[in-house]
């Protein structure tokens, strides 16, 4: 008697798991996505090209996990509260990135709506400035941070 072949199927991890060591908690990022590169506190293992950011924590539940950003189909995951070396693409979404808030001046006076940038981010660095091209983008960033309040280093 014959015995029928049978594949066997390895099965893949289907996430990636991204431990907050400040929150002390896991996080999952989908396979496909990537997670955003941790850099040294001397800021000198970043690849060429790419900023060091920090994104912060926000005051909502959501704004504690890692931030997913998405170009053209490519997701890089942010974790939050630590040094990261992110594309200057990536960058730019999060400066774009608005919101708008409502503040009450005195009570029972009308909420007054005002723009916001959504996330907490600090630029400790930004890549160096090897073609014209890159000098423009990089100068596009740096004023743009520096109209938003954003720090950069």
């Amino acid at each position: 008697m014959k015995m029928a072949n049978i594949n066997n199927y390895i099965s893949k991890p289907t996430t990636n798991v991204h431990r907050d060591e400040n929150l002390q908690l896991d996080f999952t990022v989908p396979v496909g996505d990537h997670i955003a590169a941790a850099v040294e506190k001397d800021l000198k293992d970043v690849p060429e090209g790419y900023a060091v950011i920090v994104l912060g924590y926000g005051e909502q539940a959501a704004y504690m996990y890692p931030q997913a950003v998405t170009i053209n189909g490519d997701t890089i995951w942010i974790p939050r509260a630590s040094r990261r070396a992110v594309p200057l693409a990536y960058l730019n979404v999060l400066l774009d990135a608005k919101e708008t808030r409502i503040i009450q001046p005195k009570p029972g006076a009308p909420g007054v709506e005002y723009e916001a940038n959504r996330f907490d981010v600090q630029i400790l660095k930004l890549p160096k400035d090897k073609s014209e091209e890159m000098k423009e983008k990089i100068g596009g960033i740096r004023d743009r941070a520096e109209r938003q309040q954003i720090h950069v280093a």
